[in-house]
């Protein structure tokens, strides 16, 4: 399989899982939990798949994809591009990769649902809804970022 097809697969999964209903029972939150969770780490993997996709097309060293991000060994249009989202708090990289950070510690990126005396409000929006948001803008970028690597 291709890096692109890599890519596009686990977008797709990601997809899958926050698709799918978490049910009503009393293993419902749990499996909300676990499905949003899921659908992240497979959106992680799909933008480290991307940085691989880019850093091929240029011919870079195998390097972690945050480190690409970081400090790319060259100015590429593509990955400045993602910089520039990484570093505006407001997109959905920044969001995104604000929640892979959260994935990684103890109390995980998904979070519990609302309990009966809480208030809820639309400063923290439902972790599946945010990753929805941000599959469709990182979805929606891919064909922009591909159609420059396919000049060089």
């Amino acid at each position: 399989m291709s890096d692109q097809g890599r890519t596009n697969q686990l977008l797709y999964q990601a997809l899958l899982m926050l698709e799918v209903p978490p049910g009503s029972d009393e293993h419902g939150e749990a499996r909300r939990m676990a499905l949003e969770e899921g659908a992240l780490s497979m959106l992680a993997l799909a933008l480290e798949s991307l940085v691989r996709e880019i850093a091929h097309t240029c011919r870079w060293p195998d390097m972690p994809w945050r480190e690409v991000l970081v400090n790319p060994p060259g100015r590429v249009a593509e990955i400045e591009q993602l910089r520039e989202l990484m570093a505006r708090p407001d997109s959905w990289l920044s969001r995104l990769l604000g929640h892979i950070d959260h994935l990684h510690t103890a109390e995980g990126a998904a979070r519990h649902g609302r309990r009966e005396r809480t208030i809820a409000t639309s400063l923290n929006p439902a972790l599946g809804r945010e990753l929805l948001a941000c599959h469709e803008a990182f979805r929606q970028l891919l064909p922009q970022l591909r159609e420059t690597s396919h000049e060089w």
